[in-house]
């Protein structure tokens, strides 16, 4: 307990107190070096201010968590969806029932786009990300669902007023008809997953973005072209990076063979960037300010 209250005191003590734990802790534990402090044949004391200094620590500090402890709380309380951090396989990391939920998988309707898309039509979207890939996923009844729960939200924050910092979202019969032929439990659910009621604050819409993320990994076997997400969303390279990154995904360069075959110029190529999600997971480090001295 001794040594735990140290540690913390090395951390968030002043100046002072940090140099009081330091010789108290040399003198109690290393008598090597004791033994080179000694005067008159008797180890030097802490005085009655140094031991008071330690005694406050102690009782300040008693019932705080560690640094890590403390980064552990606060990397769990982010806006993200839960990782399956033991998983050894990245399609175990984040699955349809953690980003979506099973029983709502199983009501999200792609009839007519599979129908759409047997007739040698285009499925039309409002969304630049669903619109490039329905065609290449028309065979994969689980990535066309995913796509139309991606979609359901890019509606829903399409037509949603206000700024990234508070969203209210429409009436129902506004919001029924930006979604179409989407289930009412449906978006009741997204309601209670991703506003406080009917209000996408700031940390939600990052909670709601931050799923968007994870879900373009699993439509895209997890190495994600992050351009149309970005512009769906109207956010800057940087700032979906940034998301991606949450997730625990690397994001790189747009790679020079895939420029070329694009036929992008490479100003064009050098704003897109390609996130990739495989295992270990890398997560933005939780910094903590120093204390004053």
């Amino acid at each position: 307990m001794r040594e735990l209250r140290n540690n913390l005191g090395q951390t968030f003590g002043t100046k002072k107190a940090k140099k009081a734990i330091a010789s108290f802790t040399e003198n109690a534990i290393s008598p090597a070096v004791s033994a080179r402090l000694q005067a008159n044949g008797k180890a030097l004391k802490l005085d009655s201010a140094a031991k008071a200094m330690i005694s406050n620590i102690a009782e300040a500090t008693a019932g705080m968590a560690s640094r890590e402890e403390l980064a552990a709380a606060a990397d769990a309380a982010k806006p993200r969806p839960i990782p399956n951090i033991t998983a050894t396989e990245v399609k175990d990391v984040y699955t349809t029932e953690v980003l979506i939920g099973d029983g709502i998988m199983a009501l999200i309707p792609v009839k007519g786009w599979v129908d759409t898309l047997k007739a040698k039509k285009e499925v039309i979207t409002n969304s630049r990300y669903v619109s490039h890939r329905i065609a290449k996923m028309a065979t994969n009844i689980e990535k066309l669902k995913i796509l139309r729960y991606i979609l359901m939200i890019l509606e829903i924050l399409r037509v949603s007023k206000g700024s990234r910092g508070t969203l209210i979202i429409p009436r129902r019969d506004d919001l029924k008809a930006a979604v179409g032929d989407m289930p009412e439990s449906i978006l009741d659910n997204f309601k209670r997953r991703f506003t406080d009621s009917g209000t996408i604050t700031k940390f939600k819409l990052d909670l709601v973005t931050t799923h968007l993320c994870a879900m373009a990994c699993l439509v895209e076997n997890y190495e994600v072209d992050v351009w149309d997400l970005k512009e769906d969303l109207r956010l800057e390279t940087k700032q979906i990076s940034q998301y991606f990154q949450e997730i625990g995904a690397r994001v790189v360069a747009f790679p020079e063979a895939e420029r070329k075959r694009m036929g992008l110029e490479r100003a064009a190529a050098a704003q897109r960037r390609i996130a990739k999600l495989k295992l270990p997971l890398e997560f933005p480090k939780v910094a903590f300010a120093r204390a004053r001295k």
